[in-house]
């Protein structure tokens, strides 16, 4: 035979048991049990079949014999009226199955059940609960709802095998489920899937059809089903066919013509009525391929120049071509090929190179033959264009760079272009070098430009500098200045640098011509300056020699030299003379004791010898030998009257020069 992609799915709809189900089954030939059983419920070995895509509801067993006494039946005290099945693990996992009794009026009827497992095979199975194999689970109640669970908890009771939660089902594995009717009053069972992982294996659900086809076929050709189905001898069956694009039949073994190429899925039900009126139903699928019968046109289009491979050879004339083939799969093919030359440009008018300086804008002029207003165009790269969709551009010269123009001519949507290149040699435009383009002079001095790469230089303005036509001109500029360089290489290209030439503020220093200074005085120097920076020569009587206004104590006349620097380093220079004079003592004619008191006035440094005052009387009032002590006004603590008093006095210089002197001084209040 042969075979396409056959997909096998049963479903059996138990609608009664005993006589019914085992003619029913009788006519099937191949069962988990073997060769000559016959599944009908009635025990282990002739269990019933069962998969967790179905839902299963049939009539309950009345009056029928108890299960096999001597058995393990855990909780399961009494076994009435029994019916045996039994699954196979597809994907394992976790699986709960609930049992409901039903009676002919819809009220609940007490159903309970035993289950056994896991086993390699059913025969593996029942030959463990000969053999007295205890129950995995199993219930003894009065509920007409039983839950069987594996990996679930299922089941009723305290004792073993009762109420349990068994390992979850691995793939392969049989599973015997005994379920009893304890009232023994007539109406159904409904058994199905209602919570897990695990799906059941329905590949041991039997069917007696096995289907076929004339398959494989071309296009066009009439496909035939072929239905063969090994109970046909026992009872009538009716088909129902339903294909990919709502085909139809009601034929055993239909035909369908004038098909397109694809793959197409049949479905066939085939119903049979049972000895007792019901229905039942079996259901298989196939898939079948239908292949392609090429009859053809197809329009290629060719540029002017241009060649299409047909076959063996090269095609460039418009005109329809034919070509007669047999298909991989054997089915006759006939193709048309209409070949199309379309016009395209016979040539582009541009230059073949373009020499350019940096940063130039260039102007690339095209013409494009023979003139056509339709034309498109297209430069490539798109970079530093001021459009890529003209025949005319403008391209920042930025570096050399091949440009390539693509003029097109479309008709009837069929674009036919022709190419050329065109070379952008760029020269440098920035090859002036320049180390240092901001400067800062002081005034008065001189600084030099440095440059160099070009050929020829142009210095603007010209003002300040030596030479405004090379390299490195010499500035001596008064006031601050921005100059332009335009420098020419010899390729003829220019380039261009500003330079800033910042001329500093002057800076100014101001100190007096001289200072008159006595022994033991100081003298802070405070020049009007702006400068920030000061080294002062020599250094000996000053008390910062880096100090903008350092203190100046010199023991002789000096001269001291100063340079001062601006923030910018302009430096100025200045002098000032230290005059040290003779000390000088003098002594006042009259004081107010509440103002000071009587003592010598002295510039520079001497010592007392004596110091004395009387009053009018003769009597000595005050005496001291400290220069710096004089008399307050009074005598033994009383103040003394205003009048005139006389003093004596004898000291000495630090130079040695004897100060004696009397007179009369003068107290006033």
């Amino acid at each position: 035979m042969n075979f396409n992609k056959i997909y096998k799915k049963s479903k059996l709809s138990f609608l009664g048991l005993g006589m019914v189900l085992a003619l029913w089954i009788s006519g099937f030939t191949s069962y988990a049990q073997g060769p000559g059983v016959i599944p009908d419920g009635t025990s282990c070995i002739t269990a019933l079949p069962f998969c967790t895509d179905t839902v299963y509801n049939f009539p309950n067993s009345t009056n029928a014999p108890t299960a096999p006494a001597g058995y393990s039946y855990a909780c399961l005290a009494s076994r009435p009226n029994p019916v045996w099945y039994y699954m196979k693990i597809g994907n394992p996992g976790t699986l709960q199955i609930t049992v409901n009794q039903l009676s002919l009026g819809g009220t609940g009827l007490d159903v309970d059940f035993a289950m056994w497992g896991p086993f390699a095979s059913l025969n593996d199975g029942c030959a463990a609960i000969t053999g007295l194999a205890a129950p995995i689970q199993s219930s003894y109640s009065n509920s007409t709802q039983e839950i069987v669970g594996i990996g679930l908890p299922g089941g009723v009771g305290g004792g073993a095998g009762c109420m349990t939660t068994p390992p979850a089902a691995l793939t392969g594995q049989y599973y015997i489920l005994l379920l009893t009717n304890y009232s023994n009053q007539p109406g159904s069972i409904q058994f199905s899937k209602t919570a897990g992982t695990a799906t059941t294996d329905c590949s041991i659900l039997t069917c007696g059809i096995t289907l076929d086809s004339n398959a494989p076929i071309c296009q066009g050709d009439s496909l035939r089903l072929f239905l063969d189905n090994s109970n046909d001898s026992q009872y009538v069956y009716n088909y129902y066919w339903e294909g990919t694009g709502g085909l139809t039949s009601t034929d055993k073994n239909p035909v369908f013509g004038g098909l397109n190429f694809g793959t197409y899925n049949f479905t066939v039900n085939a119903v049979t009525q049972l000895q007792n009126g019901n229905y039942d139903t079996c259901t298989e699928q196939i898939q079948i391929e239908i292949n392609p019968s090429y009859n053809k046109t197809i329009v290629e289009y060719i540029c002017e120049g241009d060649s299409l491979l047909w076959y063996d050879k090269h095609i460039k004339v418009s005109g329809d071509y034919d070509s007669l083939f047999h298909t991989a799969e054997g089915c006759d093919s006939l193709v048309t090929t209409v070949l199309n030359v379309m016009p395209r440009p016979t040539s582009i008018q541009m230059l073949d190179s373009i020499i350019a300086c940096q940063y130039d804008s260039v102007a690339i002029e095209t013409n494009a033959l023979p003139p056509n207003s339709s034309y498109t165009y297209s430069w490539t790269p798109d970079i530093n264009l001021n459009r890529t969709d003209n025949p005319n551009v403008w391209f920042y010269a930025d570096e050399s760079r091949d440009y390539q123009l693509t003029v097109t001519n479309t008709v009837d949507g069929i674009p036919c272009s022709i190419s050329k290149r065109i070379s952008i040699i760029v020269n440098p435009g920035d090859f002036l070098i320049a180390p240092l383009t901001d400067t800062g002079i002081c005034p008065g001095e001189k600084a030099q430009f440095v440059t160099s790469g070009a050929s020829k230089y142009q210095w603007t303005p010209a003002i300040y500098l030596d030479n405004p036509n090379v390299a490195n001109p010499i500035i001596t500029a008064e006031t601050s200045t921005k100059y332009r360089l335009i420098g020419t290489s010899d390729k003829g290209c220019t380039d261009t640098i500003f330079f800033n030439v910042e001329v500093y503020p002057a800076p100014v220093l101001g100190l007096p011509d001289f200072v008159n200074i006595y022994p033991g005085e100081r003298y802070q120097i405070t020049p009007n300056t702006n400068a920030l920076f000061f080294k002062w020569y020599p250094n000996s009587g000053l008390s910062n020699e880096n100090a903008s206004n350092p203190v100046a104590s010199p023991i002789k006349d000096t001269r001291y030299f100063v340079t001062a620097k601006t923030e910018e380093g302009c430096s100025i220079y200045d002098s000032v003379d230290f005059f040290v004079k003779e000390t000088v003592l003098d002594m006042p004619n009259a004081f107010n004791p509440n103002t000071g008191s009587f003592k010598v006035s002295i510039r520079g440094i001497a010592n007392i010898q004596s110091f004395e005052i009387y009053n009018r009387w003769g009597t000595k009032i005050f005496e001291t030998t400290d220069i710096n002590e004089g008399w307050d006004g009074s005598y033994l603590g009383a103040a003394q009257p205003m009048g005139v008093y006389i003093y004596q006095i004898k000291a000495k210089t630090i130079e040695g020069r004897p100060f004696k002197k009397t007179g009369n001084v003068t107290l006033i209040r």
